[in-house]
């Protein structure tokens, strides 16, 4: 053989092996993609929160793409927006389904907005992931509605016991949003803490996106509770943390919404003493959380907060339950999901978890204070149910 052929056998050789060895990446890519609608709040109220949730998606999309996709076909995602408005969610959600006709729609955030919306999903008998907390979203017997966050009982019930076991409070005031998902925090708060004789006085409902919180944290401060339980929006949480430091209010305060980075971004030191109970906390001792934590702050330029991680573990889900089950059927995978729990070894990138008979999610939590403008977190709050649960 001349020099030019052996050349030519040894280049021939490279590319027939190059395509022989074609990866998983490349295979995925030659299939139809898997579609997953994700539908939320690109604009209007909820959009800083939501921009944290549509980014993490993105980036478990391109992981689990990066690595074949999903049984060997890629995942794609659309998106549509609510505006933040329940009537225009409901909107959303149809085109999403006569569009994209979805595996799975991910989103909203807005409880209100899922309350309406997901009467259609359920029609379409399509899974449906939220990172919506009332507690009434998994009352309606829907069998294709998955959490990604605790609901509201069960947040309320993880805090307030802490609270009442640990800083012995009798008196609390609470401020609430008269949303959906600020009365149904409201109504589980009252109930919980009315069984351990916590008596709750001023009761004060507030506007949405109030934005001066004085008269309110007045009658706060002639009350002198033990503690001062807020439950605005993360925005409208950090306006009133200011607020009450320049008041002189200086009851404990428990701020539903402030394990975020928006909060410490708009409170700064004003938010100092601040507790507050999350699923997802960047500085978490887990390894995972750590993980997720540092890709997604060298993507994107900033810490995550929970509703990005909501957004990221749905999408896994995605993955983990359709590789269970070895096919894509949406009904299969809504049955699959029941009491289902997600292990450590299911992927290296979630956090183990466990789903109930009705799509409530449980989970280790962790209860933070705001301490010079960062989080301190001084306790770890065990699931209600499924693996590792302790609570009662």
């Amino acid at each position: 053989m001349t020099l030019h052929w052996k050349r030519y056998a040894v280049c021939a050789g490279l590319v027939l092996g190059c395509l022989f060895r074609m990866n998983g990446v490349a295979a995925a890519q030659a299939k139809d993609p898997v579609v997953v609608s994700v539908v939320g709040e690109l604009s209007g109220g909820g959009a800083v929160m939501f921009d944290y949730f549509w980014k993490a998606a993105q980036m478990a999309r391109d992981e689990i793409n990066a690595k074949g996709g999903i049984l060997g076909r890629p995942l794609k995602l659309t998106s549509y927006d609510t505006q933040s408005d329940p009537p225009t969610s409901v909107s959303a959600v149809k085109r999403a389904l006569a569009q994209d006709k979805p595996y799975v729609v991910l989103g909203p955030i807005y409880s209100g907005s899922t309350i309406v919306n997901m009467a259609e999903t359920r029609a379409a008998k399509v899974p449906h992931f939220v990172g919506s907390e009332s507690w009434a979203i998994t009352t309606k017997g829907n069998p294709y509605i998955f959490r990604t966050s605790e609901n509201t009982k069960i947040d309320a019930v993880k805090m307030l016991r802490w609270l009442a076991e640990e800083k012995k409070i009798k008196r609390a005031a609470l401020i609430y949003r008269g949303d959906e998902a600020g009365v149904s925090s409201k109504d589980a708060t009252l109930e919980y803490l009315k069984e351990k004789g916590v008596t709750v006085d001023p009761l004060i409902v507030v506007d949405v996106r109030q934005k001066d919180y004085t008269a309110e944290l007045l009658k706060v401060k002639a009350s002198n509770p033990d503690v001062l339980i807020v439950d605005p929006d993360v925005g409208e949480a950090a306006v009133l943390a200011r607020q009450a430091k320049k008041l002189g209010v200086d009851t404990l305060q428990y701020s539903r919404n402030a394990c975020d980075p928006v909060f410490l971004e708009l409170a700064k030191t004003d938010g100092d003493g601040v507790v507050c109970h999350t699923g997802f906390i960047p500085n978490s001792p887990d390894e995972r959380s750590k993980a997720f934590a540092e890709r997604y702050k060298k993507r994107w330029g900033k810490d995550p907060s929970e509703e990005a991680y909501k957004a990221y573990l749905a999408i896994y889900m995605v993955k983990i339950v359709t590789e269970q089950i070895k096919a894509f059927d949406q009904e299969k995978f809504a049955q699959k999901m029941k009491n289902f729990a997600v292990t450590a070894d299911m992927d290296p990138n979630i956090i183990p978890a466990y789903w109930d008979e009705v799509g409530d999610y449980h989970f280790t939590s962790h209860i933070a204070r705001v301490k010079d403008g960062q989080y301190e977190i001084i306790a770890r709050v065990p699931p209600f149910k499924g693996p590792g649960s302790g609570q009662k």
